[in-house]
């Protein structure tokens, strides 16, 4: 059986995972859990029962994230087999799949470990997913640039490095004004942070960097689209182990004394 239409995997993460933010942000300004002024993502999805609703569907995502990760692994490695690129296409095809798949875990660790309850746990997820991830979109982009013409066009491949460079950027911008506002915070909740709490131009800047990046994964994600068409995914074969199942058979069938 062959699984067709894989170009909607990108198309729903792209629609999902940005609904999911605003609609948690939504439910916790309305609880009262969260000001309305540019909060973290992860400010809106840290108390019931936006949490809740935050933590499995972003899991589910994560889930597609890794099947795209796995997919685009499989789609590079089909090209390379088939046609002559240059050597360091494939090494850079094994390296993506593990920090794809890594960036897909911090995601995990995001939804699961509110910053509230395991603070720990919980930055260095954020850090292994948009880190991480930020390695994976410089990986892809190097590779699109050598597939191209044959795998995808060049505005794909330029497309790209523009997202890459901006996710490189604003990262670095994200973490630098993060620390350096939470340095300077002396407020009493930083869910509500206010501009008397101090170091208030610095958490602004900081959460609408984690709002641009989060729009910059979901939209390289989409990207994938186009050439998730020309996919198809088969079941993969499973192989018994006969000489097992005939000492079990043998064992069976051996009289009792």
């Amino acid at each position: 059986m062959a699984i067709q239409n894989l170009h909607f995997i990108p198309v729903a993460l792209f629609i999902i995972i940005p609904m999911t933010f605003i609609g948690t942000y939504i439910v916790a300004v309305w609880e009262g859990h969260v000001e309305p002024y540019v909060p973290y993502i992860s400010d809106v999805g840290t108390k019931t029962p936006e949490s809740c609703v935050f933590g499995q569907i972003i899991n589910m995502c994560a889930v597609l994230l890794s099947v795209s990760v796995y997919i685009r692994y499989c789609h590079i490695y089909q090209y390379c087999l088939e046609h002559t690129f240059s050597p360091k296409v494939q090494s850079l095809n094994n390296a993506g799949v593990y920090a794809g798949l890594i960036s897909c875990f911090g995601l995990s660790l995001v939804a699961n470990f509110q910053e509230t309850n395991v603070f720990v746990v919980h930055v260095i997820g954020a850090f292994m997913c948009f880190g991480v991830g930020t390695v994976y979109f410089w990986i892809q982009a190097v590779c699109s640039y050598h597939m191209q013409p044959v795998a995808n066009t060049i505005g794909v491949a330029r497309l790209r490095a523009v997202i890459a460079v901006i996710c490189s950027v604003v990262f670095v911008i994200m973490a630098s004004c993060g620390v350096t506002a939470h340095l300077q915070f002396h407020g009493s909740d930083p869910r509500k942070w206010y501009p008397k709490d101090g170091g208030w131009v610095f958490h602004v800047i900081s959460s609408v960097s984690e709002w641009i990046m989060a729009l910059c994964f979901c939209t390289f994600i989409l990207s994938f689209s186009h050439e998730f068409r020309d996919v198809i995914l088969l079941h993969p074969q499973l192989q018994l182990c006969r000489d097992h199942l005939l000492i079990q058979d043998d064992n069976d069938q051996a009289p009792i004394s």
